[in-house]
């Protein structure tokens, strides 16, 4: 499952926004007899207008404890200061587990130790974790996976990378009490509350646009093939041995412009998506789950941006695709289709072998295989798919 937007926004956009936009508030903010009040603030602010606002505090991924939001510790060695958060429960790749605000020599950086999907499963890996690193300028480092999802194992991947020692963290803050708090200037009123610049949502990327024209071009191109063999039969005919490649060659290169398209809308929508970016393209190759997973991927992606599922139209889309398939599958190897004094349909190829349709399968894939059925297959397997992708670059 992906992130869920409220644990991915308030980790990888406000968080590392304000460090940026402010350290020094926030390092004061966040080692203060206020902190608590100053965290849990900037978590309810993050989680307004979203569809799904998220409690501070549940139950860890081990299941034996109670994970929340609140900062571990301070420890400050040399020219490298660090701050450590724990996170509300991360439950789904891409949700970190906790988070480090870090100035060395002065430049701030924060540290995410957040979940990811085993791809071999598709789940979220039980053991283990991704550590990375973002800057002001936008660049992101990421060090690898890491066993362990408790505080120790990102304690020490942090003194590895950092090369200090974080040796005392959890015990370098004083309590929160309430002399102090209310000596810090007790509750903030909401005139008085800090403000958290949102990062703007930059519009995406207009990309798509070669999928878009191809499979328009592989969409319209039978028609005008089928238009030809009525009005012009012999320079049909003469441009069939040309056409037949042509139409294997477009239908390649819009699969792999489609799995690049997909995983490109699921990484601009993460956390909106039902699968990581990831799964947008493994899905179409999982033996089985390769019969159902493509259109709830691209049902997930049509959804995310556009706001609707368009689920009936899906539904349609790859049904014909399927059908497209099978069609293409036995015109590259040449199969021929006969039957004798009405009896079943029956499918041979040039090598040797073959098989029998049953009816009323045969009447069926004669139909749909050929003349006006298989264009009217070939209009809905890529027309509907360029309709799909066009309203979906309409809203990036």
């Amino acid at each position: 499952m992906s992130a869920r937007q409220h644990h991915f926004s308030f980790a990888k956009k406000v968080i590392p926004a304000e460090t940026f936009r402010s350290p020094d508030r926030m390092f004061a903010e966040l080692t203060g007899a206020q902190r608590e009040a100053f965290l849990f603030f900037l978590w309810t602010e993050s989680g307004k207008g979203m569809v799904e606002a998220l409690p501070h505090v549940g139950l860890a991924p081990s299941g034996r404890e109670m994970a929340k939001l609140d900062v571990v510790g301070h420890v400050k060695s040399g020219d490298t200061e660090v701050i450590v958060i724990s996170m509300p429960p991360a439950l789904n790749a891409n949700e970190a587990l906790f988070l480090a605000l870090v100035r060395k020599a002065g430049a701030p950086s924060v540290f995410f130790y957040e979940r990811y999907a085993d791809l071999s499963t598709g789940e979220v890996h039980a053991k283990e974790a991704v550590l990375a690193e973002t800057r002001p300028d936008g660049s992101r480092s990421n060090y690898g996976f890491h066993e362990g999802l408790d505080l120790a194992a990102f304690k020490a991947q942090l003194e590895r990378i950092l090369e200090i020692s974080l040796a005392g963290l959890e015990d370098s803050l004083a309590p929160v009490t309430a002399e102090a708090f209310v000596a810090a200037g007790g509750a903030r009123t909401g005139s008085a509350r800090p403000t958290i610049r949102r990062p703007q949502e930059a519009p995406g990327p207009k990309f798509g646009g070669l999928l878009e024209q191809l499979l328009l071009v592989r969409a319209g191109l039978p028609l005008v093939m089928f238009a030809m063999a009525y009005t012009v039969p012999s320079l049909s005919h003469q441009l069939w041995p040309v056409i037949g490649p042509l139409y294997t060659l477009l239908s390649v290169v819009i699969g792999i412009s489609l799995l690049v398209f997909l995983y490109k809308v699921y990484a601009a929508r993460r956390g909106r998506t039902p699968f990581g970016p990831g799964m947008a393209v493994v899905g179409w190759m999982i033996p089985v789950a390769q019969l159902f997973l493509p259109p709830l991927i691209v049902r997930g992606a049509h959804k995310a941006v556009v706001g609707t599922g368009a689920g009936a139209l899906v539904l349609v889309w790859w049904l014909a695709w399927l059908v497209q398939i099978v069609n293409e599958m036995m015109r590259g190897m040449q199969a021929h289709l006969s039957r004798t004094d009405g009896g079943p349909w029956r499918v041979s190829f040039p090598g040797a072998g073959g098989f029998t349709l049953p009816d009323p399968l045969g009447d069926v894939y004669i139909t749909l295989s050929s003349g006006i059925g298989s264009v009217l297959v070939t209009l809905a397997a890529y027309g509907i798919l360029w309709l799909l992708v066009r309203s979906i670059r309409a809203k990036l």
